[in-house]
């Protein structure tokens, strides 16, 4: 190709600098203009472990507190400079812990876990926690430290809030309300207490709260019983009416009121100030605080009107979930201290029994006047395990349930219905357990590379490799952005941190990035403080981030605009399914192709104890017996009516991808560097590292509450038909549409490709559950079920837990049930999309 003497040549290298502590990627661009060469980096930072979530965690970050806290640390994105590069963060600051992941092994050691909860919850977090990460909690909640923390030695941070913040809803259901903070200068200061204090405190004093860093521990729970008082009296007194009130309403008309309330509390009040919680602290707080009513009752109104100058109701519903912990442990030691044990009178009680009701009065009763170290530890709680391939750890509740006996003196086995992505992820770490017998069946042939050395095709296969149907047909893009709801997004970015950190495949994933046009609207409207994202961009700002993409739009043009998703990547699917299988098969793993299930074989009391297929070469039918049969077969109708349509209803979801072999990059002035993804012009794009470009077309199908509509822009389709001129129609059709904002390496070769033999299609039924969210578990007794969308940004995560969940409903490796919940059986991440959901 002969360009033009002024023709800007870019043209790309990949420069490793290795250390101790971390590994950096840059991306170089070589400009070429007159002679004249300089440099210039663009957004190819990647962080090893050592380097991701440097601040720490949340828990609770759906939360209001801790929603306004990861906004406050990781908002906005912070690039940083290079010369005149602009280099983008792999992932935030802060990490957002979902549910059922034990805090403290997302991030560095001695960064703090702000834990946002209630103080129910606070023994069951403790519990959760890596052990030797305990020391960095900071629990952020309403709690007397005496009765909710008296375990441990005491090595931790607590913080007793006096700020408030509310909610603002998005209109997508994969975003992340905005949190609106609530203070003033009268609100009482927020107080904190231990190792990380000085860390918290810079964070919220820098959006303008007061804070007071306690000097002791007796300081801290002088505040906390101040603040009880506050929690458990104006929610009673907002709703203790035919409508709610606001607190600003209550002051005005019921002074009287809460000042005799106020003075019926106080002895308990002081009696809780008084109350230590750590042996090495004997100082006293000082009376003087709590000498008046009317000094505490300033308190208690310079607090209520630093929210919305009182302009607030607290939550009833809120309230009632709490009542135990709010109003409990002050009436509890409120009776204590009364002379005549038997009179339980008082004016508190029958504003409980009033607004609560009789039943909820008797729980505020029930609660122990003091919870002690024995409490806690009676307390069951689910087990953390830590993960083979990573430095992940989950929780666990284990069950007899799904346990099947019928082999209980055998070698444990399981068989695996597909070899697809997912299938082949949990025969490998099924694999690497060590004393299962696993044998996946697949309808495909040439599942297993040749051992010679031999070169790969134009689209990556060895020797006819066949990495599965719905495998080979996906664009195998590594991403979590707009996938509702925010619980599966969360599952989704916790995929793409299982990829960084899996021992065995986190040298596959390319971290280029992933550029997204979308129609123009507020940027509160898609975002998550725990992902990272920067935008909008305009035009120009799109085109520095992706020279290699004509992006036919006007400058001018107010419709749409551009987000960067820094974090995002892609993977060669074909490539990582090798490395599974060969790694499996090394490990012991028995690989059958060309075999088709057709029957379940289960025994007298009806559980599931094997499977029945036929070989593509023979019509005998062949047997396989196995502890635990698993269906991952994509979206293999077959397969699932197996399993049973209401166990496993799948939704039609036909897709197709059209394949470019370009030719090397240096012939190219601007080759495609990111992923492109065009959400009005229906067209998304990205360049593999062999130079061949992959095309989708239609409206992008993300899995979650998004993915259960019909796809658009292609054909339903039979995945088995051989019809190339239907091919080659559908291939030219994603062609064409690509071309309107096309990398300009795809410009040249548009006339060349519009034939059958200048690109390949593969096409696909996507495997998307009828709510569009993963099927992953025990559907009966020795049946279990792992199909997703988004399976190759999830395989790594299900093929890990799931292996876990499998081997340990097996005989030999049973434990005592840690949950009385027999629905709750296996890891809490994954509770929300077991096949029971659909019974």
């Amino acid at each position: 190709m002969i360009l033009p003497s002024s023709t800007v040549l870019l043209l790309f290298t990949v420069t490793i600098l290795s250390s101790s502590s971390t590994i950096n990627a840059w991306l170089t661009v070589t400009e070429k203009n007159n002679g004249n060469q300089r440099s210039r980096y663009l957004s190819a930072h990647i962080n090893d472990n050592n380097e991701r979530y440097h601040r720490g965690e949340v828990i609770g970050a759906t939360g209001k507190i801790g929603s306004y806290l990861l906004d406050a640390i990781n908002s906005p994105v912070v690039t940083r400079t290079d010369g005149q590069s602009t280099i983008y963060p792999q992932c935030q600051p802060v990490a957002a812990t979902p549910r059922g992941v034990a805090p403290g092994c997302l991030s560095l050691d001695d960064t703090p876990i702000y834990a946002c909860i209630p103080s129910s919850s606070i023994a069951s977090v403790w519990d959760a926690t890596v052990p030797h990460r305990r020391k960095d909690l900071v629990f952020l909640c309403n709690c007397i430290p005496s009765r909710h923390l008296n375990f441990g030695d005491g090595d931790f941070t607590i913080c007793i809030i006096h700020f408030g913040v509310t909610h603002h809803k998005m209109n997508s259901a994969s975003s992340q309300p905005l949190p609106l903070l609530n203070t003033s200068p009268m609100s009482p200061p927020t107080v904190i207490f231990g190792r990380h204090a000085t860390t918290l405190s810079d964070i919220l004093r820098r959006d303008g709260i007061s804070v007071e860093i306690a000097p002791t521990s007796q300081h801290l729970q002088m505040a906390a019983a101040k603040k009880l008082a506050w929690s458990s009296l104006f929610w009673l007194l907002c709703h203790d009416g035919k409508e709610p009130i606001t607190v600003k309403v209550v002051w005005e008309r019921k002074l009287e009121q809460i000042h005799e309330l106020v003075k019926e509390m106080m002895p308990a009040l002081k009696s809780l100030a008084n109350e230590s919680w750590m042996n090495n602290d004997t100082d006293m707080p000082s009376k003087k605080e709590f000498s008046t009513v009317e000094e505490f009752v300033d308190y208690l109104y310079r607090y209520s009107y630093s929210m919305k100058d009182g302009k607030v109701t607290p939550s009833l519903d809120l309230a009632l979930d709490e009542i135990s912990e709010r109003n409990g442990v002050l009436l509890s030691t409120m009776l204590k201290l009364q002379s005549d044990a038997k009179d339980r009178s008082s004016k508190q009680l029958e504003l409980v029994r009033r607004v609560a009701g009789e039943e909820n009065l008797r729980r505020c009763l029930d609660t122990p006047d003091k919870r002690t170290c024995n409490d806690h530890d009676s307390i069951v709680s689910p087990e953390r395990v830590s993960c083979i391939a990573s430095d992940l750890q989950f929780l666990f509740s284990s069950t007899s349930k799904f346990v099947n006996d019928d082999f209980k003196n055998s070698e444990p086995s399981v068989v695996i219905i597909g070899a697809g992505i997912i299938g082949s992820s949990l025969a490998y770490h099924l694999s690497r357990l060590g004393d299962v017998q696993v044998t996946v069946l697949d309808k495909s042939t040439n599942l297993l590379p040749r051992e010679a050395k031999g070169d790969n095709d134009k689209d990556g296969n060895n020797d006819g490799f066949s990495p599965g149907v719905a495998t080979s047909s996906s664009f195998a893009w590594l991403n979590a952005n707009d996938k509702s709801p925010l619980s599966y997004m969360q599952l989704n970015h916790l995929g793409m941190e299982m990829w960084r950190r899996h021992d065995c495949l986190k040298e596959f994933p390319v971290w280029c990035g992933a550029l997204l046009r979308k129609p123009k609207q507020s940027i509160e409207e898609d975002r998550s403080s725990a992902y990272v994202c920067v935008g909008p961009l305009n035009c120009s700002d799109a085109n520095d981030l992706e020279p290699g993409i004509q992006m036919g739009v006007n400058e001018s043009d107010e419709s749409s605009e551009f987000y960067f998703y820094p974090e995002e990547g892609y993977v060669e699917p074909s490539n990582v399914v090798k490395a599974l299988r060969g790694s499996g098969r090394r490990n012991g793993v028995h690989f059958i192709g060309g075999s088709e299930v057709v029957s379940l074989i289960r025994n007298n009391s009806g559980s599931v104890v094997g499977v029945e297929y036929t070989t593509s070469n023979a019509s005998a039918i062949h047997r396989v017996e196995a502890n635990v049969v698993v269906a991952a077969s994509g979206a293999s109708f077959a397969v699932a009516s197996l399993v049973g349509a209401k166990r496993l209803p799948l939704s039609h979801q036909p897709g197709a991808l059209a394949y470019i072999n370009s030719d090397s990059v240096s012939n190219y002035a601007h080759p495609l560097s990111r992923i492109y993804v065009d959400t009005i012009k229906q067209t998304h794009i990205l360049r593999r590292p062999n130079g061949t470009l992959v095309i989708g077309g239609g409206k992008l199908i993300t899995g979650g509450t998004t993915g259960t509509n019909d796809s658009t822009g292609n054909e339903e389709f039979d995945t088995s038909m051989t019809d190339t001129t239907k091919d080659t129609a559908i291939g030219i059709e994603m062609i064409s549409a690509a071309l309107s904002a096309p990398p300009l390496e795809l410009t040249s070769l548009a006339n060349s490709s519009r034939n059958e033999n200048g690109f390949r299609v593969t096409k696909a039924n996507r495997p998307i559950s009828t709510d569009g969210l993963p099927v992953v578990g025990f559907s009966e007794r020795g049946l279990y079920v792992a199909v997703t969308h988004s399976g190759i940004t999830l395989a790594p995560l299900i093929g890990e837990l799931a292996s876990y969940e499998i081997r340990a409903s097996l005989g030999a490796q049973r434990k005592e049930p840690s949950s009385t919940n027999q629905e709750m059986y296996g890891f809490q991440i994954l509770d929300a999309y077991r096949p029971s959901r659909f019974s």
